[in-house]
């Protein structure tokens, strides 16, 4: 019995919203309404009346809700810098909501007294904490994708394309 499978212009793999031009803007939209639903769960915390300590608010911002916006982050971090700088933005506003921080602190002053990393930073060791672990890996197959690289001899990393716009060296 044949069957015609439709045709998607995207699928939902294990939390990671993959689209027909890899554009990953609706895994950042997803991304963002699940943030902000577990934002609106741990306000009474995290808020700016809240009575937990700065350093405890921190360790739930890190703990529940940076690892949402950076699920997968090996995988979309290719993605167009404007969605890549919409997830740093949400970190933003929850570091100022955290601090009570008034408008004309700066963000970066505000990740640097928490000593939080931008995301940009934080999906950087990510990717390469995970493109180091492939490298022991026992199946031979996930193994080799680390020694991948199409290179002609314009590019000296693998995985490296002219679009690529946070370089990952292999450690």
């Amino acid at each position: 019995m044949e069957e015609d499978l439709p045709c998607e212009n995207q699928v939902k793999y294990p939390g990671l919203i993959l689209d027909s031009k890899l554009s990953f803007r609706q895994h950042a939209k997803y991304n963002s309404d699940k943030f902000w639903n577990k934002v609106h769960m741990i306000i009474p915390l995290i808020g700016r009346h809240s009575s937990l300590s700065l350093n405890n608010k921190v360790l739930l911002l890190k703990q529940i809700l940076r690892p949402i916006l950076t699920y997968s982050a090996p995988i979309w971090c290719i993605t167009a810098k404007t969605h890549r700088r919409k997830i740093q933005i949400l970190q933003n506003k929850i570091l100022r909501i955290m601090t009570n921080a008034p408008w004309f602190v700066r963000n970066d002053v505000i990740h640097k007294d928490l000593k939080i990393e931008l995301i940009e930073d934080h999906v950087k060791n990510l990717s390469r904490k995970f493109f180091s672990q492939l490298q022991d890996h026992k199946n031979p197959l996930i193994n080799g994708q680390v020694e991948y690289a199409y290179t002609n001899g314009k590019y000296s990393y693998p995985y490296s394309t002219t679009k690529w716009s946070l370089p990952l060296k292999p450690p």
